[in-house]
């Protein structure tokens, strides 16, 4: 076996030293790109953070604009001009006491306004209000001149609002604000670290625009709420604009933050110092580690991938099957209790007419009698058609249909529901139009349909306070649909109700919230739709509408 020798060496450690040096170089240029990039970001946070509070200095101007506007169309206020000047003493009083409370509740609940002056429309003072060592008090009309500059920013920014109508105002209110104050209340805790520099007007109406500019060049947005950034020797200064074109004159603020542009990247170079040594002690054990590691943890990481895929494509087959098991047993369940609930009206009213039919033998009375018996053939015709629709759907093309005058469905469910005792103190009125209302449409779910909106509708009559319960149904044509409406002077629907009114299990009673979700799916299986609405004077009203057909059978049959 050959012995290396050093010419050979030579060339493997000048390639060890290139590796390392060209891995030092990547080490010391990615630190220093962090640092740039670290610089950017607490740059970036910095801008957002004072644009973010300069939104929230404009909110809280808009704020008191709309309050300002809100106080100069108070009674108080616009009646107080012709008050004042009026001939009656108490008159002229009250009136005065009456602006000067206004003012002074005014300055209490906001603490940026310096001062107000409610004048004339000639400009003569009435009420002056300001503030004595931060406190509201009254000021005598001839000293409620523009007060001095003060505050840390040496600037108050005055505003005019007229009193009454704006095209004929009976006078102005004036108001001077602190903008030190107003930004405190906006943003408290902000006042040390913020300055606030009132612009002039000319600068205000073109500020915008060179925010919009500035801010794009900064990385700020370009709607009005972004930031600029200026160096000024070691100190950074990151300024945004607070604008409000609704005063008068036009508002615009400038909030200015400054910070020392090192102490941004402070905590960074500590710990980029620590890094440095970091990897040049080391950089020789991690490369050689590097390559070995990265083997075998290429290894390990397909044998881990693989596992973790089996895992868990055994757990979504698992996950899978419950689901599928959960929504069968789901479905059982609904259609069972769907069963029940429908099936369930029927045979309450067959039972009000058997306790008829067995008082009417025990009177002998036969024809009346056999009235009852058609009654309760109905209502077992009707179990029946349910039974009937619970196979159709099973098979939906078994289902039959027919045309039928919709005038009859009704009349025949309004006739069945009278007969029943259950709710003999509800009227129910029954408004038919002359015109035939040809439908094609399935004559039992029709009146299943029909039969559960009228048992609602005479639950919620029964239950009403006050006079006896009414309920009226109406039908005729409206743009070329059949419409039904059954209409109830009960307490109404709530409005957190209205739009789950007709999902499957939602009631606002004791029951399984499966009726108006059946008859919601019987009118839209007839290609129509039910609407529930709360009516003006109390009550609620569900209204069927259903497509007309050209031609329709009409059934001749006298009701039972």
């Amino acid at each position: 076996m050959p012995t290396p020798t050093p010419a050979r060496a030579v060339p493997a450690t000048v390639l060890l030293l290139v590796v390392l040096v060209a891995v030092n170089g990547v080490a010391v240029w990615g630190i220093f790109s962090a640092r740039q990039s670290a610089e950017r970001e607490a740059l970036a946070d910095l801008g957002l953070t004072t644009a973010a509070r300069a939104r929230a200095l404009e909110a809280a101007l808009a704020s008191l604009a709309g309050d300002l506007i809100f106080l100069s169309q108070s009674p108080a206020l616009v009646e107080a001009p012709t008050g004042m000047a009026s001939e009656d003493p108490m008159v002229a009083r009250w009136a005065r006491v009456g602006a000067e409370g206004g003012l002074l509740l005014f300055l209490e609940s906001h603490d940026g306004v310096e001062r107000a002056v409610a004048t004339s429309e000639d400009g003569a003072v009435r009420v002056a209000v300001g503030r004595r060592e931060g406190a509201p008090v009254v000021l005598p009309p001839e000293s409620a001149a523009a007060p001095e500059n003060a505050g840390p920013d040496g600037l108050l920014h005055a505003a005019r609002w007229p009193l009454g109508p704006r095209e004929a105002p009976v006078g102005w209110l004036q108001v001077w604000i602190a903008p030190r104050d107003l930004l405190a209340a906006a943003v408290p805790g902000a006042g040390e670290e913020l300055t606030v520099v009132p612009l002039p007007s000319p600068v205000a109406e073109g500020a915008a625009g060179s925010l919009g500019r500035d801010a794009g060049s900064q990385g700020g947005d370009a709607n009005g709420g972004g930031f600029t950034i200026r160096r000024e020797g070691g100190e950074v200064a990151v300024s945004a604009l607070a604008l409000d074109d609704g005063w008068d004159p036009p508002l615009a603020w400038e909030l200015v933050r400054r910070a020392d542009a090192a102490g941004l990247v402070r905590s960074f170079d500590r710990l980029a110092g620590r890094y440095r040594t970091t990897v040049a002690v080391n950089l020789g054990v991690v490369t050689l580690a590097a390559i070995l590691a990265f083997v075998a943890f290429r290894e390990v990481r397909r044998s881990a991938r693989l596992a973790a895929e089996n895992a868990q494509q055994a757990r979504v087959r698992e996950l899978e099957r419950q689901v599928m098991h959960s929504e069968r047993l789901a479905s059982v369940g609904r259609l069972a209790a769907g069963i029940a609930h429908e099936i369930n009206n029927p045979l309450e009213g067959m039972s009000n007419y058997l306790s008829l039919l067995d008082d009417d033998l025990s009177r002998g009375d036969v024809e009346a009698a056999r009235a009852l018996a058609g009654r309760v053939r109905e209502g077992l015709d009707r179990a029946a058609g349910i039974t009937r629709q619970v196979l159709d759907y099973s098979d939906p093309g078994r289902a039959p249909k027919r045309p039928l005058d919709l005038r009859r469905a009704v009349a025949d469910a309004v006739g069945f529901v009278r007969q029943s005792g259950a709710y003999g103190g509800v009227e129910v009125q029954l408004e038919e139009g002359d015109e035939a209302l040809p439908v094609e449409a399935n004559p039992t779910a029709l009146g299943q349909l029909f039969l559960n909106l009228l048992m609602n509708a005479f639950e919620a009559a029964a239950s009403a306070d006050g006079e006896a319960g009414r309920v009226e149904v109406a039908s005729g044509r409206r743009d070329g649909q059949a419409r039904v409406t059954v209409a109830d002077r009960g307490a109404g629907i709530a409005e957190d109700a209205l739009p789950h009114l007709f999902e499957p299990f939602f009631s606002t009673r004791d029951s399984t919230g499966l009726g108006l979700a059946v008859c919601h799916g019987v009118v839209g299986d007839h290609g129509g739709t039910l609407t529930a609405a709360n009516r003006p004077g109390g009550g609620a009203v569900f209204t069927v509408e259903l497509p007309l057909v050209g031609v329709a059978e009409r059934d001749t049959a006298e009701p039972s």
